[in-house]
């Protein structure tokens, strides 16, 4: 997978101005600073490569594993993480659900504390964890690595995984806006694209008899603008993606709305679930009475989809989603959001 010059400037500045602060770049200043590249900075956090938290900017790992080739920085961070994963690794074969602080880590890997900060920085935001402290800078910081480290003999399997992942959003990415001419059931816009639109909501209300506005008043506790702006659009997306018959695309991004919906609507109950994964997101509201549990195992049957298209497992027609599944799953976000 390769990336523009352009994305590539973009990433390095984001890079350079974040890696080292655990509170990431002034996005709203990146962005005015670079307007001509705004759709390109758009893409970049819709691909994944970085992440806008409260107008901030943060780096993915999928982004340092693009850069790492050019960059004795990012080169550095990396050598960093997988010095830190072989001891979290060896720590959880030893003695499963042990914490190590951060103090720890730096003694027992020869690492100054500010290095292991900034490369837990970076492992937090992959599947290996079961539990953390987010504050790295105080002294009784955690990390208590999970089941899952097992899965990866090294953190450079880890980015290999993400990659993969990062290839086939962009895959998906790349062939939705190749379909200019469609004729759906609904009165859909004639290109696909990432804006949103009035059109596209008078359709889901024709077919989920839910409109935009009812929509969000139910998730008025997502008070971010700009992350409400994002499920709005990725809701579209996946609704045009269903009805015009690219169901794995469609599952894949209606799952990842209901994630995100799940992750902020317990963060707004102050409930947080053992770790940041979408089956403890399903258990935790499902043990706290915030879903039905009914609506928990619609959601639970969105991830098991997620799961099988996977390119890594996607090897038979047996896996092959259909287009009803698809249209399934976007209509299984209004029916949880129903229950917030």
């Amino acid at each position: 997978m390769t990336i523009s010059n352009d994305r590539k400037k973009l990433l390095n500045d984001i890079f350079s101005a974040s890696f080292k602060s655990p509170n990431g770049m002034d996005a709203l200043r990146f962005r005015a600073d670079n307007e001509q590249f705004i759709s390109e900075l758009n893409q970049l956090e819709h691909l994944g490569y970085i992440e806008r938290k409260n107008d901030r900017y943060f780096i993915k790992p999928l982004a340092l594993a693009q850069l790492a080739k050019e960059s004795p920085d990012v080169r550095s961070i990396l050598h960093i993480c997988s010095l830190v994963f072989a001891l979290l690794r060896d720590i959880y074969k030893d003695n499963p659900g042990q914490k190590i602080t951060v103090a720890d880590i730096s003694r027992n890997t020869n690492l100054p504390e500010d290095d292991v900060r900034v490369g837990l920085r970076i492992i937090i935001q992959t599947p290996i964890l079961g539990s953390y402290i987010n504050d790295f800078s105080r002294e009784s910081a955690y990390v208590a690595p999970s089941e899952s480290i097992l899965k990866y003999k090294s953190f450079e399997d880890i980015l290999q995984e993400i990659q993969e992942w990062g290839k086939c959003r962009d895959s998906q990415y790349r062939e939705s806006k190749k379909l200019t001419r469609i004729s759906p059931k609904y009165p859909l816009k004639q290109e696909i694209s990432l804006s949103t639109s009035k059109t596209n909501w008078e359709a889901i209300e024709n077919e989920y008899d839910v409109n935009k506005r009812s929509f969000g008043k139910k998730i008025n506790f997502v008070s971010d603008s700009h992350k409400r702006e994002i499920i709005f659009r990725d809701i579209e997306h996946s609704f045009e993606l269903a009805f015009l018959g690219l169901s794995k695309p469609a599952v894949i991004l209606a799952g990842g709305v209901i994630e995100e919906l799940l992750r902020l609507y317990l963060k707004h109950n102050n409930i947080s679930p053992p770790s940041n994964s979408f089956d403890n997101y399903i258990k935790t509201c499902e043990q706290n009475g915030l879903l039905k549990s009914g609506v928990s195992r619609l959601s639970d049957s969105v991830r098991h989809f997620r799961n099988l298209v996977h390119l890594s497992t996607e090897k038979t027609k047996k896996y092959t989603i259909s287009k009803a599944t698809a249209k399934g799953a976007v209509s299984s976000i209004f029916t949880i959001v129903n229950d917030f």
